[in-house]
């Protein structure tokens, strides 16, 4: 079993269901973590209140969740180690996308990529 590094808490206080969002927090070296998940695969990471993350197209909320977390892990990872903080940028590699299990949208803001 692998130790992780975040512990998230769900908010219990919303319904449980596969069809509606799902709010979690966690609190980590003195930053408030926070993912919201829909069921259709979009979900947003904000580190103190601060939008970090933006995932649009993944199959599912638990994929959108999960890529999410890798990314706030690599956060919190890259802050021990005396890293940089740039927020709010947006990735935009196709391996990563890849290994993430991602999809580029084709239209909108991503029509120079047809």
């Amino acid at each position: 079993m692998t130790d992780k590094p975040i512990h998230w808490t769900p908010d219990l206080t919303l319904p449980t269901s596969k069809s509606t969002m799902q709010h979690f927090t966690a609190n980590v070296g003195g930053d408030r973590l926070e993912i919201d998940a829909t069921p259709w695969g979009e979900a947003d990471l904000a580190v103190n209140g601060q939008s970090i993350a933006h995932i649009e197209t993944a199959p599912s909320a638990g994929d959108a969740f999960r890529a999410l977390e890798t990314i706030a892990e690599d956060f919190e990872a890259g802050k021990k180690a005396g890293g940089d903080r740039r927020l709010d940028q947006a990735i935009e590699d196709d391996d990563v996308r890849q290994r993430l299990g991602l999809t580029r949208l084709l239209g909108g803001r991503d029509q120079r990529d047809r």
